[in-house]
């Protein structure tokens, strides 16, 4: 039986809340008009105050998704397990049950997930941390939901680029590094998680079947077509 694939009157779901793109997903997701509940599956007792938001408190072995018929599945962790940037830890003991969880949202015919991943995973990947992470990316991709999207940005920080450096100075001297280094800036540059964050909602919105992978490169890219109010295709 395959999912049900809808534009409007969505239910998400959306687990890492407490990190920063988590934070920011929660946010824009209350705002969105497709949305008509958005569940917050939370580690710990947390307040969310935001429209159409229901948390539910949850450790990863114990989520379930069945009831809460849901077409959208967005995954935020943003540290410790797949990001070296973010807030939000996953305790080691839980690492485990991700696959699980994961099952768990196919079976339930959820048809889109949304994953944070980061440039650096792999299967393959020599450094033992970033094989394991890449093997919870291959199996969210592998595990045949109706549509998937990959966010592997280079490294996550909570606020604004543009509070931490001075930007006129820092994209001139980027571009001259970039100019002599075959784009190696662009590639590893952090990327805010507000960023990441609306580049997820916005792909959830595309209804596009199949896998769909964005690069670190890509959500660079993104964040200046959404500073200039542009509509940048994947």
């Amino acid at each position: 039986m395959s999912p049900e694939i809808v534009k409007d009157q969505k239910a998400a779901v959306v687990i890492g809340c407490e990190g920063y793109v988590g934070e920011h997903l929660l946010k824009l997701l209350s705002k969105h008009a497709a949305y008509r509940i958005i569940y917050a599956i939370v580690s710990t007792k947390n307040k969310i105050d935001l429209p159409k938001v229901k948390t539910f408190v949850s450790s990863i072995e114990y989520i379930r998704f069945e009831k809460l018929d849901a077409n959208d599945l967005f995954i935020c962790y943003d540290a410790s397990f797949f990001n070296s940037g973010g807030k939000y830890v996953i305790p080691e003991d839980q690492y485990r049950f991700i696959p699980k969880m994961i099952s768990r949202a196919y079976k339930s015919q959820i048809g889109q997930v949304m994953l944070l991943s980061n440039k650096r995973t792999s299967s393959d990947a020599l450094l033992y941390v970033n094989r394991s992470r890449g093997l919870i990316e291959d199996l969210v991709v592998k595990m045949g939901f109706w549509s998937t999207h990959v966010f592997k940005p280079s490294l996550l920080i909570g606020e604004s680029l543009n509070q931490r450096w001075g930007q006129g100075l820092a994209d001139k001297i980027g571009n001259k590094i970039d100019s002599v280094t075959g784009g190696w800036l662009k590639k590893n540059k952090p990327i805010e998680a507000e960023i990441v964050a609306k580049a997820m909602l916005k792909a959830a919105q595309k209804l596009e079947s199949g896998v769909h992978f964005y690069s670190s490169e890509w959500l660079q890219d993104f964040a200046s077509s959404d500073a200039e109010g542009k509509d940048l295709v994947k």
